[in-house]
């Protein structure tokens, strides 16, 4: 008899316990963090285009405001990439040195870009675009915006 009135009392005890700690486990558990995507947020055009280029595969254009504080590359894929891991930089001259990295393109679609300032600075200068592979490191093709 004294066996049975304390399996009683120990499954009593479970029947509230167990309940009450599932319930304090699942209170106890954090909230789950905000998932931030792996590609930037969607950007709208600015509506000025100053210059543009435009090839078989992709166009580039360089866009501002209407005041002309902001500045902005739009690179348009028309057919998916062959590289996976093209990447553009922007600046005068041939040779890597004073090249500017810009951003990363990849599938078929638009892809917008900030500018810095020094972009604005010779509104008439031809800029150079060079589209590059960095694993393969090697030029894909380079892109001159005119006016």
């Amino acid at each position: 008899k004294p066996l049975r009135k304390i399996h009683l009392q120990v499954w009593t005890a479970l029947a509230i316990l167990l309940p009450a700690g599932i319930l304090l486990a699942w209170l106890s558990v954090p909230a789950w963090p905000l998932q931030a995507g792996l590609q930037p947020p969607p950007v709208t055009p600015l509506p000025v285009v100053l210059k543009k280029a435009s090839n078989k595969n992709y166009t580039a254009s360089i866009r501002t405001n209407s005041d002309g504080s902001a500045l902005q590359l739009e690179w348009i894929n028309k057919q998916p990439l062959q590289y996976p891991s093209a990447v553009i930089y922007a600046g005068p001259g041939v040779e890597n040195v004073g090249r500017r990295l810009i951003g990363r393109v990849a599938e078929r679609g638009h892809w917008y870009f900030p500018l810095d300032s020094s972009f604005g600075k010779n509104p008439g200068a031809t800029q150079a675009f060079i589209l590059y592979d960095f694993i393969h490191q090697q030029v894909i093709d380079s892109i001159n915006c005119i006016p």
